[in-house]
């Protein structure tokens, strides 16, 4: 960043933003700030549309921010474009409609150039006994008969059911039909784009807001399944990985009893989200308390970082290109 009169607040400060919480059929009230309020399906805690709240950058916007200065935001080896992750809290009280996401070329081509594909991962936060989600469809299924199903919108008897506890982590890459089910509330990290086609809506009342996309998604859907991760190998205070694709890798930190130390490299983005217990968060600079579900983006710009406290913290980055893989 450029010295001088004309020059911005470097982004060496851990940047906090104000979720936007979105009414949905399928949703529950653990996510309402109102009583007896509309069911809130989903609470976006960072996406590019959303404004910092306070500090130096205060009202700028993560696009703006990521647009502008690409490495102070993203790392020195990021390229430059949209900031690359979305992540939300889902309420589920009823079953979401099955559905299906582009890749990165089917979006481009079915939505626009600047488009990007949705890859995402699913971290359950907790979950009702006898809780399921739908993770692909049969394996064995032809992608034929599976675009034949779509078409003729008989495909919930080809439906792929995976039973869910607290703790479990999926990676649901593009392609791969999905649906989460009633009483799960999940973290979910994806790329940034929220283009979702519906093959499937357990029959309720058609919706201008809740169409089908039976030809698009006969387009883009596939026979592969969601790939469930192990769960972390220990207890122990430590960073723990949850997966890892192209996209986005996901840890898991726990700060019990010893602060663990971290740092941006300034060539990398980190987003943490509490997802248990009270953490402290120590920078260079400052000290921030975060509790459940405070999240807050550590620009690469920011480097070493310490988080202590007795808490559970996600934590994603953007994607390394490496493919997927599980601990």
């Amino acid at each position: 960043m450029s010295s001088g009169a004309d020059s911005v607040p470097v982004l060496t400060v851990p940047l906090r933003l104000q979720p936007v919480l979105k009414e949905r059929v399928w949703g529950g009230q653990r996510l309402n700030q109102a009583v007896q309020g509309p069911p809130i399906g989903e609470a976006w805690l960072v996406h590019e549309d959303l404004e910092v709240q306070g500090g130096p950058v205060s009202g700028r916007s993560l696009a703006m921010l990521a647009a502008q200065y690409p490495r102070e935001m993203l790392g020195s080896e990021a390229p430059a474009g949209r900031f690359p992750l979305l992540i939300k809290l889902l309420d589920c009280q009823d079953w979401l409609s099955v559905q299906v996401h582009p890749n990165d070329e089917q979006a481009r081509e079915l939505v626009g150039p600047d488009e990007n594909g949705k890859t995402e991962a699913w971290h359950v936060l907790d979950a009702e006994p006898g809780a399921q989600l739908i993770g692909g469809v049969d394996p064995g299924l032809s992608p034929s008969t599976l675009r034949e199903a779509i078409l003729s919108q008989d495909v919930s008897s080809l439906l792929h059911r995976e039973d869910v506890a607290k703790g479990d982590t999926f990676l649901v890459r593009a392609g791969t039909v999905h649906a989460l089910g009633p009483g799960l509330l999940i973290y979910e990290v994806q790329q940034t784009s929220d283009t979702t086609y519906r093959v499937y809506d357990w029959d309720r009342p058609a919706s201008a807001g809740r169409a089908l996309h039976l030809h698009e998604s006969a387009q883009v859907a596939g026979v592969g399944l969601a790939e469930r991760a192990p769960a972390p190998p220990s207890q122990e205070p430590g960073v723990h990985l949850l997966t890892r694709c192209e996209y986005f890798t996901l840890e898991q930190v726990r700060a019990s009893g010893q602060a663990i130390q971290a740092d941006t490299g300034k060539d990398q983005l980190h987003v943490l989200t509490v997802i248990q217990g009270r953490a402290t968060l120590s920078t260079s600079v400052e000290q921030l308390i975060l509790q459940p579900y405070d999240t807050v983006v550590i620009p690469a710009a920011l480097g070493a970082y310490s988080l202590s406290g007795d808490a559970v913290i996600l934590r994603a980055t953007p994607g390394t290109g490496t493919g997927s893989t599980h601990p």
